[in-house]
């Protein structure tokens, strides 16, 4: 928004001679080959428009033609400017909108219905899986029947006495 008003205020205050910063922002924002040819095209008026006015007779008809052409290009800039911008905004702002034509965009081109190629006949597809088989659950609530579990190392009982001792000695700590 403050990009659009800014952009106005250059056409409008330099009386047209910055029509050419607009028309620039829509090919680059765009990129469409007709904002291109509208830039170029405004561009090269700008310039004719430039050489007109540098006669050295005041009242020359060249001066005033130069003159009338920078208002009214200012004008027809403007009005495009700023109807393209919005339209572009507002379409860019609906979810699932396309880029204009001839906007690049990532991945494969479209594709054509009438000109694609299709195959004949039923082609198995080699990258679809075939079900392979589960291996066993270990969460599962009926564990199979497996060997029986060793006794318990005496080190284990060994560290265990000696956490049952260091917590009855923080309880007593505790307590005081």
């Amino acid at each position: 928004m403050a990009v659009r008003v800014l952009v106005t205020a250059a056409v409008v205050l330099s009386l047209g001679l910055l029509a050419w910063v607009a028309m620039l922002r829509l090919a680059i924002m765009r990129r469409t080959i007709r904002d291109w040819v509208l830039f170029w095209a405004q561009l090269a008026l700008t310039v004719g428009c430039f050489v007109l006015l540098q006669e050295e007779d005041q009242d020359s008809w060249q001066i005033n033609v130069g003159a009338a052409v920078v208002l009214a290009m200012a004008a027809a800039v403007v009005w495009h400017y700023l109807a393209t911008d919005i339209k572009h905004h507002r379409a860019a702002a609906v979810p699932g909108a396309r880029p204009p034509h001839g906007a690049p965009a990532y991945g494969y081109p479209p594709v054509d219905p009438a000109t694609a190629v299709t195959l004949p006949g039923p082609n198995p597809n080699p990258y679809t899986q075939q079900p392979q088989p589960q291996p066993p659950n270990p969460y599962a609530t009926t564990p199979p029947a497996s060997a029986p579990t060793p006794p318990p190392s005496p080190r284990i009982d060994q560290v265990r006495a000696e956490l049952d001792e260091l917590s009855d000695l923080l309880r007593k700590e505790g307590e005081k």
